[in-house]
């Protein structure tokens, strides 16, 4: 049976990209209880337990062994990983950007390994897997840049509204790259607890529950979808997707420190997320950018 794992990174920073992840395995019998140990085992898991800024190395290594192993080559930059992985293509997320020398900020030039993951490491994670039955057969990453969180926004939507819209993407990707229907776990998004009311492309979902802590849905051609608290830790799969989106979400705020560092190395390296350093990397680099004209929407997250 194909499991997908669907997880959100970055709902909330201050700065940087929010990220959904889906991950598609493939097993012969789901128990997710068991697969959760295995996974502890390997310190495979939900990124606020197994990642995190300053802490990237395994995500790293799982993710760029990933990569080559769902059929392209071990990627070089991030330029590469993300198009391998990404759901959209460099050029489209590009072409979203207002000017180039904005663009500049979040494409900065970026070198693979970034955090000192070993490729070996992340083949030998593989292997561990796939002897406990658990074959990868999929990874897509989708970005809403801070520009179009803004617009989204402005335009009368919600964070919450636009990371669904990337969940469904997601759901629908692994789909159609399945031979067959899927059973799709998803984290939580926010508060939603009926989904119904807002999915955009799964218009067709017939309801099963939706409970405290679990909503769950029938998709004809899809299969089943349903959304868990806490489902990054309960489901490995779930737990890989947010891996390999923190992952990809570090990757694009070290791209944006960098391009500010390399002409104001007095600036801290900060996460995006709402913390002291985080701010002062937003006072200290705010004459820069007036004077580089970044346009300020693409910058900081707004709401």
């Amino acid at each position: 049976m194909w499991i997908v794992g669907v997880d959100e990174n970055g709902l909330g920073p201050r700065l940087g990209p929010l990220v959904a992840t889906a991950l598609t395995v493939e097993v012969d019998r789901y128990d997710a209880s068991a697969l959760d140990a295995a996974g502890a085992a390997l310190k495979l898991g939900d990124s606020k337990r197994t990642s995190g800024f300053g802490r990237m190395a395994r995500a790293e290594a799982l993710t760029l062994a990933l990569a080559e192993a769902t059929g392209a080559k071990v990627p070089g930059d991030a330029d590469a990983l993300f198009e391998i992985v990404g759901l959209d293509r460099v050029e489209t997320l590009r072409a979203r950007c207002p000017d180039d020398r904005t663009a500049q900020q979040c494409w900065t030039p970026l070198a693979l390994p970034a955090f000192g993951g070993e490729l070996a490491h992340g083949r030998a994670l593989l292997s561990a897997l796939r002897e406990e039955g658990v074959h990868v057969r999929r990874v897509r990453s989708a970005l809403a840049c801070a520009g179009s969180l803004n617009a989204a926004l402005a335009a009368g939507s919600s964070k919450l509204r636009v990371d669904l819209a990337l969940f469904e993407r997601l759901i629908l990707d692994a789909r159609e790259a399945s031979p067959e229907d899927v059973t799709a776990l998803c984290g939580m998004v926010g508060g939603i607890r009926r989904y119904g009311d807002y999915f955009t492309r799964l218009p067709s979902a017939e309801v099963l529950a939706e409970v405290k802590g679990a909503s769950r849905y029938r998709v004809p051609g899809i299969g089943h979808v349903s959304f868990e608290v806490k489902a990054d830790d309960r489901h490995l799969p779930v737990g890989l997707a947010s891996m390999v989106g923190k992952y990809i979400r570090e990757l694009s705020m070290a791209r944006l420190v960098a391009f500010y560092r390399a002409q104001a190395p007095e600036l801290p390296r900060a996460s995006g997320y709402h913390d002291k350093v985080t701010g002062r990397f937003v006072e200290g680099s705010r004459a820069l950018r007036r004077r580089l004209a970044i346009a300020p929407a693409c910058f900081e997250r707004r709401g």
